[in-house]
């Protein structure tokens, strides 16, 4: 007997992105917040150094005092705790030392104290957002809000990443290719105190809603896309130093892999937008201004070698692309956890999937574009490490290119997205993947709390002598991420089940297309903002809805128009 089908109401349908804003929202806070609150204090690279930058911008603290120091590493005042940061990496770089060989944190917390850090000059917004929590009454818990602020900044980042990917016609290609993105090293970075967390996630709601502006325009959607470009943006662009050029390359790839260049055109004379573009273009000439003012390409912890070569470098670096690809996926602490080999092949296959099938798909200039990008991230690195070797030593990390890096398989997921065939799969693939994806996040949390809970080679069975044990039951923490994850993983099940916009579609094709201009010159607004109907376009409304266009779900401009 056939079970009978589900048939949801447009209704349904319409509601579907702004399910998926706040689904994707609370689920990933649960998530990488997982991660924030079992972590021992200081558990990620440069975390102290991340930690009294916040608390002396909130402060109102911007320059430090770098009289003792190398450039771009100074002293600010803060509270006491801060201070104390410093005390507790003990365990860094020792796998098999668990965080009980720190000393704590004692006496009066919010005493004037003076602390260093060599991001000194880094940029101070995102340092504003997570310093807040100090503001309040200090104590050790302090350091777990800043973590969490972080968390959820990123979590709301990548809900907005959602809600565009879900606003498209066909979205399951398009989200497997994120979901393939986003590695257990960028839900680690995600969950510490670190500005690489809204680089990472702000680049790819950049690229996301720029792939979607150019390959499915749409006058009903055009205003809340362009406000989420100006935040992932601006969280981009204002991370680091390197981040305006990083910004360049991923806004030449969406231009160049535009179906039809006239698109992108068309999207820059449109005066509805200036306002935001303008925003845009204001953050990222900010972002070089003050990198070029401040000089925060200055690295204040230098590890120079006299004697290294250019083509040393070259050399030493090539040689290690297998651990900066490593990176890419997940090395946790302070370089000194690593998940499984298994594990870690399981998470490349879905990435190889994604990228094989938008090959498969693309066209030559949309396969060029994922070569570019594979290029970039094994070239930029070299590029970037030549200009500095002879001051700082070789200091690369495989994650600081993860936004141009994780670019490959999100690209790949929009190339893949032509043709009926490739839709009808990827609603059977998608909750596979996700569920995949998930089981590699759970793995991946589940080992780095075993390294700290019991050192990277100690029993997974038992609790040795003197194990350290996380602020909430870690059985608890554990069950959660699971929950997510599957909750996840059903959550894309059930949509999956809600009508989309057709079995194909041409690429750069305005989603509202009136009849009246066939060759897609004429967007319909009026009608489908809600306004007053002309005899017009009652008449196209009929062709219209055989054809299977899809209408927007608009929201008032004033409320939620960047969820």
């Amino acid at each position: 007997m056939t079970p009978p089908s589900f048939t949801p109401t447009p209704t349904a349908a319409k509601r579907r992105p702004r399910i998926a804003f706040w689904v994707t929202f609370l689920a990933l806070f649960l998530a990488i917040g997982g991660w924030s609150i079992v972590n021992p204090a200081m558990a990620s690279p440069d975390e102290p150094a991340h930690a009294v930058k916040a608390a002396a911008t909130v402060r109102g603290e911007f320059t430090a005092d770098e009289s003792e120091y190398n450039a771009g590493r100074g002293t600010f005042e803060v509270p006491e705790l801060f201070a104390q940061v410093w005390n507790l990496t003990c365990y860094a770089f020792h796998p098999e030392t668990t965080p009980n060989c720190s000393p704590g944190i004692s006496g009066d917390l919010s005493a004037p104290s003076e602390s260093a850090s060599h991001v000194a000059r880094y940029n101070p917004v995102y340092y504003t957002i997570i310093g807040l929590p100090s503001l309040l009454p200090i104590g050790a818990e302090t350091l777990t809000l800043m973590r969490l602020a972080s968390a959820l900044l990123n979590a709301f980042l990548i809900a907005l990443l959602v809600r565009t990917i879900f606003e498209l016609r066909r979205p399951f290609w398009p989200l497997i290719g994120v979901v393939a993105a986003t590695t257990p090293m960028a839900i680690y970075i995600a969950s510490s105190m670190t500005p690489q967390g809204p680089e990472i996630f702000g680049a790819m709601l950049t690229l996301v809603v720029l792939l979607a502006m150019t390959r499915e325009p749409d006058e009903g959607l055009i205003s809340r896309r362009m406000w989420r470009l100006v935040i992932g943006a601006a969280f981009f662009v204002l991370a680091r130093g390197l981040s305006p050029a990083y910004l360049a390359f991923i806004v030449v790839i969406a231009v160049l892999v535009s179906p039809r260049w006239s698109t992108v055109w068309d999207v820059i004379r449109n005066r509805r937008i200036w306002p935001q573009l303008g925003l845009c273009i204001a953050a990222s000439v900010g972002a070089v201004v003050y990198t070029l003012a401040s000089g925060s390409l200055a690295l204040g912890i230098v590890l120079p070698e006299p004697g290294l070569t250019a083509t040393q470098v070259v050399t030493r670096m090539l040689r290690n692309t297998d651990y900066y690809f490593e990176q890419l996926i997940g090395v946790f602490g302070w370089g000194d956890t690593h998940l499984p080999i298994w594990t870690q092949m399981l998470i490349v296959c879905l990435v190889g999937l994604v990228i094989i099938v938008g090959l498969a798909m693309g066209t030559w200039r949309e396969r060029a574009a994922v070569a570019v990008v594979g290029v970039a991230t094994l070239i930029v690195p070299i590029a970037v490490q030549l200009l500095s070797y002879k001051e700082s030593g070789l200091v690369w990390q495989g994650k600081y290119v993860m936004p141009i890096a994780l670019a490959a398989p999100i690209l790949a997921g929009f190339f893949a997205e032509r043709g009926p065939m490739t839709m009808g799969v990827a609603k059977r693939v998608a909750p596979f993947v996700v569920g995949i994806a998930g089981a590699g996040q759970v793995i991946a949390f589940a080992v780095n709390t075993h390294r700290y809970v019991n050192g990277a080679n100690g029993p997974w069975t038992a609790l040795i002598e003197g194990a350290w044990l996380p602020p909430i039951n870690m059985w608890l923490a554990l069950t959660v991420e699971i929950l997510v994850w599957v909750g996840l993983t059903v959550a894309v099940a059930l949509a999956t089940r809600l009508p989309d916009g057709g079995e194909s579609f041409e690429p750069g094709v305005p989603a509202l297309v009136d009849a009246r201009y066939p060759d897609g010159s004429g967007l319909r607004t009026g009608a489908d903002e809600g306004e007053h109907a002309t005899p017009a376009d009652e008449d196209v409304a009929p062709a219209s809805a055989e054809q299977g266009v899809h209408s927007a779900d608009p929201l008032p401009a004033s409320s939620d128009s960047v969820r």
